[in-house]
C-alpha cells in the first residue's frame, strides 16, 4: 500500500468531528516564525525556575511514596485532587472573596481548560441553552458544542458583557422552550478583548442568575494579573445564590507547564464534576509542590514580580505600537491580562496584511478564532509577553511594515 493509500484508509476511519474540523487560519508558514505573538503565556523570564526545582525536590522528599501514588488520600482525591492543596486554595479564595469555603468546594484539574470541560459535561444535556460573550475562549466554545448545547451570544463593550443582551437571550430561550443552564464569562481581562466587566454589571449578572436559576461560570485565570489598578470584586464574591462557579489556574500567574487548574463551586457541583471525570484525576506531585510553595509565602511575591515584568513589557509594546502600527490599528490599552486586541483600519487589505506578516515571520492570533463566524475577521490578538522585549519591539516594527504595505489605494 502506498503512503497516499494508507492516508486515505486512515482518513476514512476518523470521526466526523475530526474530518469536519476547520483548517488553520494561518497556513503553514513559508518562512520561520521569528516573532511569536500567538501564544498566551507569561513572560518566560518571570518563571521561577530555581524555586520550582527546589520545591519539586521538597515535594518528593516530604511526600515520599505518597507523592508517587495515584491518590494517596483515597477515592476523594481521585475525583477532586490532593486534599492539602484544595484546603489551601479554599483558604486563599475565601480570604480574597469573603466566602466560607472548604476543600469540598474545590476540585483540581489539569489546567482551567480541563475544569471547563468537566463543567460542560457535568451541567449540560443536549439542547440546553448557554449564553457566552460574542468573542470568547474557543476551547470552551468547543466543549459546549460537543455537549450539544444551544449557544447564543451577547456583545462586549468597554464595560464588558452586555447584561441586557444576556437577559434577552434568556427570554428567547424561554420562548423557544429551551432550558438555559449556563452563562459563561471571562469577566476580568476578557479574552480576547481585554475588557473588564464593570461592578454594576457584575451585580446585575449575579442577580440575573439567581432570578433565572442558571449557573454563571466565571473564568478567572487573569484576575491576579492586573497592571495598573486592581479589578472589581469577583463574581463569586458577589454571589448570593451559590450559582457562580469560578475556574482558575496557575498558568497565567506562575507557569503554564504546571497544567494545574481548579474550580471553586457549591459542593454539589464539585461532586458532579468528580463524577464525570475520566482521567483518574490530577497527579499527586505538582499539587504537593504548589502546597509547599504557597505555604512558604512564595506565590504572592512572585505575582508582584510578574506584574512588574508584564507592566514594563506592556509599556514597551505600547510605545512601539504607537510608533509603527498606528493609524493602521485601534485598540484599548490593557490594564491587565497579557494581550493587545487590535481592530484593523478599514483601509487595510487584511488578506494582504496577513500574508505580509507571515512573510515577516510575525505570528498573531486571528480574530476568527474567538467566534463561530467571521465577526472577528478584522481583529488580531497580540500576546506581548512570550518573547524578549527587544525582539518584541522588532516584531511590532515588522507588523507595522506589513500593515503599511497593505493599505488600500
Amino acid at each position: 500500500m502506498t503512503m497516499a493509500e494508507e492516508s486515505k484508509a486512515i482518513e476514512g476511519l476518523l470521526s466526523e468531528r475530526v474530518r469536519s474540523a476547520p483548517g488553520a487560519f494561518f497556513p503553514a508558514p513559508t518562512v520561520p516564525t521569528r516573532f511569536n505573538f500567538d501564544q498566551g503565556v507569561p513572560a518566560p523570564e518571570s518563571y521561577p525556575v530555581a524555586d520550582l526545582a527546589r520545591y519539586a525536590k521538597k515535594a518528593i522528599e516530604d511526600g515520599g511514596p505518597a507523592a508517587c501514588e495515584y491518590a494517596a488520600g483515597g477515592n476523594e482525591e481521585m475525583g477532586k485532587g490532593y486534599i492539602g492543596l484544595r484546603e489551601l486554595l479554599a483558604q486563599r479564595i475565601a480570604s480574597r472573596d469573603g466566602r466560607p469555603l472548604t476543600k469540598d468546594n474545590v476540585l483540581l484539574a489539569n489546567g482551567s481548560s480541563n475544569a471547563l470541560s468537566l463543567l460542560s459535561t457535568a451541567l449540560l444535556d443536549p439542547g440546553d441553552g448557554v449564553v457566552v460573550e460574542a468573542l470568547s475562549y474557543p476551547f470552551m466554545l468547543s466543549y459546549l458544542a460537543a455537549r450539544g448545547a444551544v449557544i447564543r451570544t451577547a456583545p462586549v463593550d468597554d464595560d464588558g458583557m452586555d447584561i441586557d443582551a444576556v437577559e434577552a437571550q434568556l427570554q428567547a430561550f424561554r420562548a423557544e422552550g429551551i432550558t438555559p443552564k449556563i452563562i459563561y464569562t471571562i469577566a476580568t481581562f476578557q479574552v480576547p478583548t481585554g475588557t473588564v466587566l464593570s461592578l454594576e454589571r457584575r451585580d446585575r449578572l449575579v442577580r440575573l442568575a439567581a432570578e433565572w436559576n442558571v449557573f454563571v461560570i466565571e473564568d478567572n485565570c487573569y484576575y491576579d494579573m492586573y497592571l495598573d489598578t486592581p479589578p472589581p470584586p469577583t463574581l463569586l464574591s458577589l454571589d448570593p445564590s451559590g450559582l457562580v462557579i469560578q475556574t482558575d489556574s496557575f498558568s497565567k500567574n506562575l507557569a503554564p507547564g504546571l497544567r494545574l487548574g481548579y474550580a471553586v463551586a457549591h459542593e454539589r457541583v464539585i461532586d458532579a464534576m468528580a463524577a464525570v471525570r475520566e482521567d483518574h484525576g490530577v497527579n499527586q506531585f505538582l499539587p504537593r509542590l504548589m502546597e509547599e510553595y504557597i505555604t512558604d509565602g512564595m506565590l504572592e511575591p512572585h505575582i508582584e514580580r510578574a506584574r512588574a515584568i508584564n507592566r514594563a513589557k506592556r509599556d514597551a509594546a505600547l510605545e512601539a505600537i504607537n510608533e509603527h502600527c498606528v493609524p493602521y490599528v485601534s485598540f484599548r490599552v490593557p490594564n491587565g491580562g497579557i494581550y493587545f486586541w487590535f481592530e484593523l483600519s478599514d483601509k487595510i487589505d487584511w488578506d494582504g496584511a496577513r500574508a505580509r506578516m507571515q512573510a515577516e515571520g510575525v505570528a498573531c492570533r486571528p480574530g476568527e478564532r474567538f467566534s463561530g463566524d467571521t465577526s472577528g475577521r478584522r481583529f488580531v490578538r497580540m500576546a506581548f509577553l512570550p518573547i524578549p522585549t527587544d525582539q518584541m519591539v522588532q516584531g511590532i516594527e515588522a507588523m507595522g511594515r506589513a500593515l503599511k504595505a497593505s493599505v488600500i489605494g
